[in-house]
């Protein structure tokens, strides 16, 4: 996976499944029990998800949940394009 193409994941306000997929390197199951995980979190604290055709959750909550600290990864990411 590219640096950028990691850059525009993180830059998107909304992942579906396949990104998160993407971002984690797992198969589709685990990414659906992600995005529901996080739909569940999101509903339980009274907000409302978008009503696309393909289900969106933030991608701060993905981000948090998988643990990735978006600073650290666009420090990586820069560091690396300076070499």
């Amino acid at each position: 996976m590219s640096n950028e193409y990691v850059c525009s994941l993180i830059d998107k306000v909304w992942l579906n499944t396949e990104d998160i997929r993407t971002l984690c390197g797992c198969s589709r199951n685990s990414a659906m029990a992600i995005r529901r995980e996080i739909e569940d979190k999101v509903k339980e604290s009274g907000k409302r998800l978008p009503d696309y055709k393909q289900k969106v959750v933030p991608t701060l909550l993905v981000l948090d949940y998988l643990g990735i600290d978006v600073d650290s990864v666009l420090h990586l990411i820069n560091k690396k394009e300076l070499l």
